[in-house]
């Protein structure tokens, strides 16, 4: 051997260049996939329970509708949405609260848990709700617009779920 050699073997080590942090391990990516996937799960858990009693009464309302389609018993319609509306305020309010109210506290309990007046229809008190304070207890209830009135129903129903 000769001398170039030897001193090439004693040249001082190279510290090791420092690893990368981009891209990942493999680890890396499957944690990371495995948590958002996770959060995405109780999202989407926590929404489906949330709108449950919304996706319920929306479709009772349709069965209502479509009810009244068939026998156009308008008297059985209106009692109908009104024992829809009542079952909804009775979960989300105390049934001492509103278990008693008829007519015209009905309505104005309608209205103010509607909040503020969205849209065209002025409400319960004096839009296409009104029809509800006596309309089910009569042989024949006066004409009222049934899609309005599914619509502020409609619309209450989200307000309340």
């Amino acid at each position: 051997m000769n001398l170039e050699e030897l001193k090439q073997l004693v040249k001082p080590l190279m510290p090791p260049s420092a690893a990368d942090a981009w891209p990942p391990a493999p680890w890396v990516w499957w944690l990371v996939g495995g948590l958002a996937a996770l959060v995405l799960l109780v999202v989407f858990i926590r929404w489906y329970r949330r709108t449950h009693v919304r996706r319920y009464a929306y479709a009772e309302l349709e069965a209502i509708q479509a009810r009244y389609q068939q026998s156009q018993d308008a008297a059985r319609y209106l009692y109908e949405v009104n024992l829809l509306l009542r079952r909804i305020a009775v979960r989300n309010f105390s049934r001492a609260k509103v278990a008693a109210l008829t007519g015209e506290d009905w309505l104005e309990f309608l209205d103010w848990s509607r909040g503020r007046k969205r849209g065209d229809d002025p409400g319960f008190m004096e839009g296409s709700g009104k029809i509800l304070a006596w309309g089910a207890y009569k042989a024949q209830p006066e004409s009222f617009e049934v899609e309005r009135l599914q619509k502020l129903v409609r619309a209450w129903i989200r307000r309340q779920t």
